[in-house]
């Protein structure tokens, strides 16, 4: 059955009405087909411009500053460390601090080269860290002075018998592995029975025995030679003096008393640096130097009468 000639007209009338229709929803369709382009064209590059900035903090600056701006271990100068100091300090604090990671970029940065470098066993201060041209840094530093060998029995099975520690004027505990056993011998040896260090390199030895005669061993090393002193130990017991009583000896066994640590002296007791200076002039084996006289006494020109530590 075919249409009539009114029905077909009727449904081409109603086309062209819904084409016409003016509807909300057609509107909202046809301009947002409109104005589409328009808007992307603002929304993409605003887009990329965020997700761009974003990606930069995230990965890029970071890239930038490690690849251009990173620390080199070449590009560090110390100060010329003594003769005694064997280890390869930049090489050394530049591996353990990871300062690979590190960028001249960082306001902190020599901060926390200081910080790296005063970590040090053999490094006493940071005087000073600067940023020089070329990416270069210069860090200024006081070196620890060995002063005198800990005579201790190991306690290690791998070490067994005798074996020696050097420290520093403040008894603190110097790299082992910068000495030889030959020089040993060259410093001045402290013998305090059961004395074995409780901290790590770099630290406090741990025993105040050791830091006293440690103390006295800074002031008489360089006079070592002169007054043919091997050995400082302790002189008396503790527990009938809270403060450590030293002795010290020579290679042929003979002794002097001297008291208390420099710095440390009784009321009554004479100052550290009058008792080197008799030393120096011959006070005689077995002498008791806390008890020479308060009196005067005439500065010997090979006594360095400064203490600085």
């Amino acid at each position: 059955m075919t249409d009539s000639p009114s029905k077909r007209t009727t449904v081409r009338k109603r086309r062209y009405e819904s084409l016409d229709d003016p509807s909300p929803s057609k509107i909202r369709w046809i301009a947002s087909l409109v104005a589409a382009p328009a808007v992307l064209s603002i929304l993409w590059p605003a887009l990329l411009l965020v997700v761009g900035y974003a990606a930069w903090q995230q990965w890029g600056s970071h890239y930038v500053a490690h690849k251009y701006f990173s620390v080199q271990s070449e590009q560090i100068s110390v100060t010329p460390p003594p003769e005694y100091v064997r280890t390869d300090i930049v090489e050394a604090v530049y591996r353990d601090a990871a300062m690979d990671k590190l960028s001249l970029m960082d306001s902190q940065a020599c901060a926390k080269v200081a910080s790296a470098f005063a970590g040090h066993p053999w490094v006493k201060r940071v005087v000073g860290v600067r940023k020089l041209a070329g990416g270069h840094l210069d860090v200024r530093l006081d070196y620890r002075r060995p002063v005198a060998m800990v005579h201790v029995i190991s306690r290690h099975p791998e070490h067994n018998g005798a074996g020696f520690f050097a420290v520093d004027g403040e008894g603190v505990l110097l790299p082992p592995s910068d000495f030889s056993r030959a020089e040993t011998e060259r410093y001045l040896h402290i013998v305090v029975p059961g004395a074995y260090p409780t901290g790590g390199v770099g630290a406090s030895f741990g025993d105040a025995r050791v830091h006293s005669a440690a103390m006295l061993a800074y002031l008489l090393q360089p006079y070592r030679d002169q007054l043919r002193i091997s050995s400082i130990g302790v002189h008396g017991d503790l527990r009938q003096n809270p403060v450590v009583q030293l002795e010290i000896a020579n290679a042929e066994g003979g002794r002097w008393f001297w008291g208390s640590p420099p710095g440390t002296e009784a009321q009554s007791e004479p100052p550290a640096m009058m008792k080197l200076q008799q030393l120096v002039a011959g006070a005689p084996v077995g002498s008791d130097l806390r008890q020479i006289q308060l009196a005067p006494v005439a500065t010997s020109p090979a006594v360095d009468t400064t203490l600085n530590r």
